[in-house]
């Protein structure tokens, strides 16, 4: 009963998160549509909120039912591709997180390029990054069972993979088409990006480098 409790924290955490994130994002819009701001039906959530909700909801119940936060986070581990793979094919049914349009589709193999509709419906060449997304979400979670079939970096395999596919998303998000702001010289969902990278490698390093002490106890 107590991990279902950690799931449902997670869900509900996840679920604020990612909306929180996309109102902050499109402020100018919500600001003069209050009322749309957690209308979840109206679409509009986004990976990072969704990250940092879940893992806080789900560490956070998990402390207060007393469980193994390196189990948890071990856990958690494994999960995370799994929901970035289906996040991104939500993504392709929904018509959000779609590519930057191209001169032709005859330039680019077929898994990479498809006649597609943006926000408006507007249908032309795209890149397909769905796919791509689904991809590297399948690499992560090769990596992922790699690690706890080797039985390493344990405590620490959340946060590496976090960080891993932070940076790949970096690198995706060059290539959205979507309207977000820019910081920096930079799409938003890029800084981002890459602040969720450099947040989960600290606490990698962290949780690598308390390691030795934990056994010295």
């Amino acid at each position: 009963m107590a991990h279902l409790d950690v799931v449902i924290a997670a869900a509900l955490g996840g679920a604020i998160g990612a909306r929180a994130e996309h109102v902050a994002l499109h402020w100018a819009y919500f600001s003069a549509h209050i009322g749309e701001a957690w209308s979840l039906s109206s679409g509009g959530l986004n990976w990072h909120g969704a990250l940092l909700g879940a893992v806080f909801g789900a560490l956070s119940m998990a402390r207060w039912r007393r469980l193994d936060a390196v189990q948890v986070r071990d856990s958690l581990a494994l999960c995370l591709p799994i929901a970035a793979a289906a996040i991104w094919q939500a993504c392709a049914a929904a018509t959000c997180g779609y590519g930057i349009e191209v001169r032709t589709l005859a330039d680019y193999p077929a898994w990479l390029a498809l006649e597609s509709p943006d926000i408006y419906g507007v249908v032309a060449p795209r890149l397909n990054l769905p796919v791509i997304g689904i991809a590297l979400a399948a690499l992560s979670g090769a990596l992922g069972l790699l690690l706890a079939w080797r039985k390493v970096l344990s405590g620490a395999r959340l946060w590496l993979l976090i960080a891993l596919y932070a940076l790949s998303m970096a690198a995706v998000s060059g290539f959205r088409a979507e309207y977000v702001p820019y910081w920096f010289g930079l799409r938003a969902d890029q800084v981002l990006d890459l602040i969720i990278a450099l947040w989960a490698a600290a606490l990698c390093f962290r949780a690598l480098s308390s390691r030795p002490q934990e056994r010295k106890r």
